[in-house]
């Protein structure tokens, strides 16, 4: 079916004679009619079938016959490239008329946004979240919209959109023409379709013949150090005319794959989330200008490039969702045209090239290792640098953006230098105005240690009370064991002469053990100061 054959307003039929387009795909030939009879649709496709002329057709066409006030027409999208992407495709539909487009993703400024939804754009295109944004902040009024878009809804589920989407959906007027679009039919879109489409239309592609009638898929198996200069040989000894994309998992290997293939003078460069968003703008329009013959790229700009000569895909990984191994090879074999892809499996990779052959339902041809392709090519090699860029590829990773300290920024905490090593003279005292209080000095020459004991007995006897008459009596316990048996147990008395009873102590014997000491008394007990006393013969 040809697009002439359409019922639609004479100026899209102006722009699609400019572009060259002519006949339509299968799930434009199935899903256009009924979405000009104004009835909802939920469309089955995956990328790279021209998904965005079915739903971009019937807005504009109606748009141009009722002239509604704008804006009409609202389009989600999961990723910023995937926007830029449906508006340049809307431009070039509206480049007969006078309806404008509004872009409104994240990463640019406000301002510039604000200012294109003042002057009363016909047609939003946004990602949700800034779209939420400029809701909330009353800048954007969705009370007049007529057609409600949601491209790749099984996406937009993956990377946590649903409470948005439910949010615009119900800001939206209950009475709007909903078309969804999605590579794959997962539970969250069949209940979304359920919840918001009043009797959509199933329009269903063949998945098979999307894959592998227009693609040829081949796999290669190597080892994780051989990938990258597996890889450089075959660019080098290509010499088929278009574009390539090489695609990875990490996106920390996105600079280190470019400036490794642009050492041998090939026109390479990359995106990746960590690029801020007017580069990865610059970078992608660059790419399609033709100034670089090579890309590198992450899943989170897959699904945004729609290059139309691309030629190759490489999977420098192969993706863990087996359902973006057919949002990569999507990027090549467009608008009826023909594709290759070349899958790089390592040790790791098994389990996920069984499940894409499953899914898929065919078996990858197997591609025989060329041992010359596992080394480095030698020789001279003219490096590739672009015009007013650096020598190599920056990666974007976020830097430490500390704010430098002024002359008069205070510190929170004083820094404590180490006093390890230093004479205690050379130490600076903390607290300068304290004053040190002097020690006392010591007495040069000390008395005696058994006169100062003399000393203390002395002033004790002024002060103490040698016994404790004020003891009140209390109630007597029974004896003890111990005190039993002491007082059954009669040592062996010993004969004690009047000489020894009368003999004085010798001062000048120190040991104390030496001591003469005299029978105790059985009958009464004698004070601790008395003890002390016979102690120092006193």
């Amino acid at each position: 079916m040809n697009f002439n054959e359409l019922e639609i307003h004479d100026d899209l039929k102006k722009a699609f004679e400019e572009i060259g387009f002519s006949t339509l795909t299968p799930i434009q030939e199935k899903a256009i009619p009924y979405a000009l009879e104004g009835k909802d649709v939920t469309g089955l496709a995956q990328t790279g079938t021209g998904k965005t002329i079915s739903f971009l057709v019937p807005i504009i066409h109606k748009m141009l016959t009722e002239n509604p006030e704008g804006p009409v027409a609202l389009i989600l999208a999961p990723t910023r490239e995937l926007v830029m992407q449906i508006c340049d495709e809307a431009k070039r539909l509206l480049k007969f008329t006078d309806k404008k487009v509004a872009t409104i993703i994240g990463g640019t400024g406000y301002k510039e946004q604000e200012k294109e939804l003042s002057d009363k754009s016909d047609i939003v295109v946004a990602t949700p979240g800034r779209l939420i944004d400029h809701i909330k902040s009353g800048k954007l009024d969705l009370s007049n919209i007529k057609f409600f878009i949601l491209d790749e809804a099984d996406r937009m589920f993956d990377m946590g959109f649903i409470k948005d989407i439910r949010y615009v959906m119900k800001k939206c007027p209950q009475e709007k023409q909903v078309m969804l679009f999605s590579a794959t039919l997962s539970y969250y879109v069949i209940r979304l379709a359920n919840d918001y489409l009043n009797d959509p239309v199933e329009v269903e592609i063949e998945r098979d013949s999307i894959v592998t009638d227009n693609i040829e898929q081949n796999v290669i198996h190597l080892g994780r150090d051989e990938k990258l200069p597996y890889l450089t040989n075959l660019i080098l000894n290509d010499k088929e005319e278009g574009l390539g994309i090489i695609f990875t998992n990490l996106k920390v290997l996105v600079p280190d794959i470019v400036n490794s293939l642009r050492r041998y003078g090939i026109a390479i460069t990359g995106i990746s989330s960590m690029l801020d968003q007017k580069k990865r703008i610059r970078l992608l329009k660059d790419f399609k200008l033709g100034k670089y013959q090579y890309m590198v790229a992450t899943d989170v700009a897959s699904r945004g490039i729609d290059v139309e000569n691309i030629k190759v895909v490489y999977n420098y990984d192969l993706p863990g969702d087996i359902e973006n191994y057919v949002h990569r090879i999507g990027r090549t074999a467009r608008a009826g045209k023909k594709g290759k892809s070349l899958s790089f499996c390592s040790e790791r990779d098994y389990v996920e090239l069984d499940k894409i052959e499953k899914y898929i339902g065919n078996k990858l041809d197997v591609l025989q290792v060329d041992e010359k392709y596992l080394k480095f090519p030698e020789g001279n090699f003219e490096k590739f640098i672009p015009h007013g860029e650096k020598e190599n590829f920056e990666s974007g990773r976020p830097q430490n953006n500390k704010k430098k300290k002024g002359p008069n920024d205070r510190k929170k905490f004083p820094e404590k230098k180490s006093t390890y090593g230093e004479k205690s003279s050379e130490r600076t005292n903390s607290r300068p105005n304290h004053k040190k209080k002097p020690r006392p000095e010591r007495d040069k020459n000390p008395e005696h240690p058994l006169d100062m004991a003399k000393g203390l007995i002395e002033k004790a006897d002024s002060v103490l009370v040698t016994e404790n008459k004020n003891k009140k009596p209390g109630r007597e316990r029974p004896p003890r064991k111990k005190e039993v048996r002491k007082e059954n147990f009669k040592p062996r008395e010993e004969v004690i002469t009047e000489e020894d009873s009368v003999k004085p102590y010798d001062k000048s014997r120190r040991n104390l053990f030496d001591i003469n000491d005299v029978k105790k008394d059985d009958k009464g007990k004698k004070s601790v100061w008395s003890k002390i006393k016979s102690l120092f013969g006193f």
